[in-house]
């Protein structure tokens, strides 16, 4: 597993939202006089999931989001760590195999 496959695995888990969030998005959306696009980006989120979450709000008010998954930080950090030591197991093993390599290719070279 190499760095691209971890951020991208890191930036799976960073787009879960708390409800928190995505309504007091919704909220920046009626109060803000900046566009839509601008307003997504310094957010970090997608035009699509403003209007998503606006549209959930509008016709669930209370239930909107409530069955969305919640990861703590303790979560988050766990799966970044599991990540982080498959990608190092990986390292480990390639690393074995070099050192085998260049070990019969120096008893080689000492038998010559």
């Amino acid at each position: 597993m190499g760095y691209d496959t971890l951020n991208k695995e890191i930036d799976m888990f960073r787009k879960s939202y708390t409800r928190e969030f995505k309504i007091r998005a919704v909220q920046l959306m009626g109060e803000s006089s900046k566009p839509i696009r601008q307003l997504a980006e310094e957010l970090g989120v997608s035009e699509n999931n403003l209007y998503n979450w606006r549209k959930q709000l509008r016709e669930k008010v209370d239930k909107a989001f409530s069955n969305q998954p919640r990861l703590d930080e303790k979560e988050l950090e766990i799966r970044r760590l599991k990540a982080r030591v498959s990608e190092l197991e990986e390292e480990r093993e390639i690393l074995k195999k070099a050192a085998a390599f260049f070990a019969k290719e120096e008893s080689q070279r000492s038998t010559r």
